[in-house]
């Protein structure tokens, strides 16, 4: 058995202590949508090819199917073809096992917090790193539970601090952010020929490396053919970023015969001459004094671990007052809300493929092409009553907003709008592929993308009460205090 067929055989991964991976489980709650098998092999095969320790963010499934692979092989699994010098190193048991033991899994979902490389992680704190992984890895790999250009920012600020100097990118993610990715990177991406499967994602992902991709060089035969007119468009952007790297080559190795060297660069050859660069050498972390440090910059516990949102102190928590849980509470709504709409996507997928079994199966000799399933019903259920808990969050939001309106003036309410049209959009939903993938299209644009930016700006009005408030409580413990006469 070769191992591109042996990565990935049942759902069900057992990992290291105990923890267990089920390529059939998906959280809708997070976004959870999984890479099929035979892309997840690909990318393996990719990613040790040319990693030696690889960064894992928000990408369980290869995680864990790495982790896989490499304990079949130890169990005594051979027969595997090496291409390359990279290649037959991974291959030896030492190999995988030293992969292994320097890949990391960065996940929001803490089912899998057992598992020795298993990191938490944020996107919504991007920098809170923990200090001994920044520039460990030679190799990233991302794919982020949402495509919108606030969320691949915060991505590629944490693959940044993660990643070594020439370190190898590989992002999943649409098309259409090849150009936002390429300006957070301030560098070329190519664009891979393998383009990633995934089952139940109604949009097609590609794949975005910094460099020329080996194993993900071929088609996947698991999807239709490109059009020839994109494939040559692919082809060609392709060509331009070549081309750009090899003139920034050029540059680099250009003759600077008659060059003046500039005024920073004799700075640093007169400290380096007098000694005080010598002297930094071997001075202890703890010693040196940083201009400027990443917030959450720190050693965590067993470097799995962030430290808490808040800080824990012997007393009570602090009361912000009336107005910040009011925002608080409509921003948890909003947040609900906007999980409910992948919730209901899921669903329409689910029934879709209930309805296409159900067509295939009725026939002159079975079942009535009119009788209802149990697993049809049940999923219908759940449709309809997602529907209303999400008109029963509108107009909770509706009067929530109504309530801060008179304390903050000028405030837009595009999102109630939005909110109301995605509920009906989803209500009157066909059950026709082109049409849920339009959906699926619009959910993120025309619903959620509302939603979020309502949902940062009540993130900015939180900070501000509390800046407010610790102001307050400065001003009083600056007062001087009044006693009696004697």
């Amino acid at each position: 058995m070769t191992k591109e067929t042996a990565t990935l055989q049942t759902s069900r991964i057992t990992a290291r202590n105990g923890v267990s991976f089920d390529h059939a489980v998906e959280q809708a709650e997070f976004n959870q949508y999984w890479y099929s098998r035979n892309t997840v092999n690909a990318i393996i095969e990719e990613v040790r090819h040319h990693a030696t320790a690889c960064a894992f963010l928000s990408t369980p499934s290869l995680f864990f199917a790495l982790v896989a692979d490499a304990n079949a092989n130890a169990s005594g699994a051979s027969g595997v073809r090496c291409n390359s010098t990279a290649e037959q190193s991974y291959n030896s048991t030492a190999g995988q096992a030293e992969l292994v033991s320097n890949s990391r899994l960065f996940e929001f979902d803490r089912q899998w917090k057992e598992e020795p490389g298993f990191v938490f992680y944020d996107f919504r704190r991007p920098q809170e790193v923990p200090v001994q992984f920044m520039g460990a890895f030679d190799y990233v790999v991302a794919d982020p539970p949402f495509i919108t250009a606030d969320v691949w920012e915060a991505y590629v600020q944490t693959a940044k601090l993660l990643i070594k100097h020439d370190g190898k990118l590989l992002f999943t993610t649409v098309l259409e952010n090849h150009t936002m990715l390429e300006g957070l990177l301030d560098g070329p991406l190519f664009i891979a020929p393998f383009r990633p499967a995934i089952e139940h994602l109604t949009y097609q992902y590609v794949c975005f490396t910094n460099y020329k991709t080996t194993r993900l060089a071929r088609v996947n035969e698991e999807l239709p053919a490109d059009d020839p007119k994109v494939a040559a468009a692919v082809q060609m952007a392709n060509d331009l970023r070549e081309s750009e790297k090899a003139f920034t080559a050029q540059i680099w190795q250009r003759n600077r015969s008659g060059e003046q060297p500039l005024p920073a660069l004799q700075r640093a050859n007169a400290a380096k001459d007098s000694g005080e660069h010598s002297a930094l050498v071997g001075l202890p972390i703890n010693e040196m004094r940083w201009g400027y440090i990443p917030e959450g910059l720190t050693v965590y516990a067993n470097g799995s671990d962030v430290p808490p949102a808040e800080p824990v102190g012997d007393g009570d928590a602090v009361d912000y007052g009336e107005t910040y849980h009011d925002v608080v509470r409509l921003r948890e709504l909003l947040d609900t809300f906007k999980r409910q709409i992948d919730h209901l996507q899921k669903l329409l997928d689910q029934l879709l493929k209930l309805s296409q079994r159900q067509q295939r199966r009725d026939n002159p000799q079975g079942s009535s092409s009119g009788e209802v399933r149990p697993p049809d019903v049940s999923c219908r259920e759940q449709f309809m009553a997602t529907l209303e808990q999400m008109r029963e969050i509108t107009a909770d939001v509706e009067v929530a907003e109504a309530k801060l309106a008179v304390l903050r003036q000028g405030t837009g309410f595009g999102h109630l709008s939005a909110m109301r049209e995605c509920v009906e959009a989803y209500a009157a939903a066909p059950l026709q592929k082109q049409e849920l993938s339009e959906l699926a299209a619009d959910a993120t644009r025309k619903y959620k993308s509302p939603v979020f930016n309502r949902m940062k700006e009540l993130l900015q009005w939180m900070k501000e009460i509390k800046k407010q408030h610790q102001e307050l409580h400065k001003r009083v413990e600056a007062m001087p205090e009044t006693g009696g006469g004697s």
